[in-house]
């Protein structure tokens, strides 16, 4: 039963539930969060810090919070995470939370907004590329940036001058995926030795899914009707924002696993499934809320996957590689085939062919040769 007004009640688990209002949207309708704990003190403690969190609790706030003339930039920054938390993805909101705390307050956090100039920015790239940041890191870091500092204009406070924010171009630096002989090699192995989870690293290799797609793919996602698999669902582990209790042990983890959307709207797709990998699929099929790599209800998580991933290889004898190789070796194989790049994109997910071309596809040395061979041969 609630405590009447306080929207506070006790479970049939037996631990307490409070609900509160997260946000009223542009239309005012309100959208609820839940927090829990074993007592009803507890839960209404918990519920109260909540709300003293939220500026204008239960109001339709559009620009939450006031900035001065003097505003810092960590200011300016926690009132834009408070109007953009309840906008975007949880797992999109922690990575922007870590950014900040690790890329840009350590910066620029006690830099009031007004002082905020051209040449700090130009700094602050210098010494992420000393850092060895990757371009693409650096560019995320200036987008959360941008952001922060667009939010601070629009409530009327400003930088010393527009700041402009430079191209960064790609790293040369080469990707690494596996030689051609140990790709085969570790094909082989898992086929000799197939189980649900050498099964999930096949789907890996001949479909290039992501390991975060691969941890949330469940029997229900393959269609064996029309031989192919539906990517609906990523798992990530994130910073527990809303201070979530485990239900098995009722502590508060400081992270959760986030199972939602995938990465990007061009990430929810559907992909041809091999007959190879259908004939296996059919040998191992289950529940269809079953989690393919793991058999049952709960999912393996990735870094247990990419911790099982490098064992394997060691017990391979193969050089150790990031999981993540496999995606890249997968583009790189599709083209070398003579495949369309247009269909490779759409089946690793991306938003453009631009991003596949740039970022996934490697042509091996010995191809690059065997090209150049046919073309002298020809012209000859």
């Amino acid at each position: 039963m609630c405590r009447k007004g306080e929207n506070i009640r006790k479970r049939k688990d037996g631990r307490w539930e409070a609900r509160y209002i997260k946000y009223r949207d542009p239309e005012g309708k309100i959208h609820y969060g839940s927090l829990y704990g074993k007592t009803y003190g507890e839960v209404k403690d918990k519920r109260n810090k909540k709300i003293a969190e939220v500026p204008g609790y239960g109001h339709l706030v559009r620009n939450p919070g006031i900035l001065n003339y003097q505003a810092t930039f960590e200011t300016a920054a926690e009132h834009w995470k408070q109007e953009i938390r309840y906008t975007i993805k949880d797992s999109t909101f922690s990575n922007y939370e870590a950014i900040l705390k690790n890329q840009l307050l350590p910066e620029l956090g006690s830099t009031q907004i007004r002082k905020i100039s051209n040449s700090q920015i130009t700094q602050l790239i210098h010494k992420k590329k000393e850092l060895a940041l990757s371009a693409g890191t650096i560019h995320v870091i200036l987008s959360v940036l941008r952001s922060i500092l667009n939010f601070a204009a629009k409530g009327g406070v400003y930088t010393s001058e527009p700041i402009r924010y430079p191209h960064l171009a790609g790293t040369s630096q080469e990707v690494q995926i596996m030689k051609l002989a140990n790709y085969n090699q570790l094909e082989k192995f898992l086929i000799d030795n197939i189980s649900d989870f050498h099964f999930g690293l096949l789907l890996c290799m001949h479909t290039g899914i992501r390991v975060g797609e691969l941890s949330g793919l469940r029997w229900e996602d393959v269609d064996f009707a029309q031989h192919k698999i539906r990517i609906q669902r990523t798992v990530i582990r994130i910073k527990n924002l809303d201070q979530t209790a485990n239900p098995d042990t009722e502590k508060i983890p400081k992270t959760i696993l986030y199972i939602g959307p995938p990465k990007t709207e061009h990430s929810n797709r559907e992909i041809p499934l091999p007959d190879k990998l259908l004939f296996y699929a059919k040998r191992f099929r289950k529940d269809g809320s079953a989690y393919i790599l793991s058999g049952t209800a709960r999912c393996m998580e990735p870094r247990v996957i990419q911790r099982r991933y490098a064992a394997l290889l060691k017990t391979c004898g193969i050089p150790p590689i990031k999981i993540h190789a496999l995606r890249h070796q997968f583009s790189c194989r599709w083209v070398e085939h003579g495949f369309d790049t247009k269909s490779l994109s759409e089946i690793l997910g991306h938003t453009s062919v631009r991003t596949t071309l740039d970022l996934y596809v490697h042509i091996q040395a010995e191809t690059k040769r065997q090209y150049m061979n046919q073309m002298m041969e020809q012209a000859i």
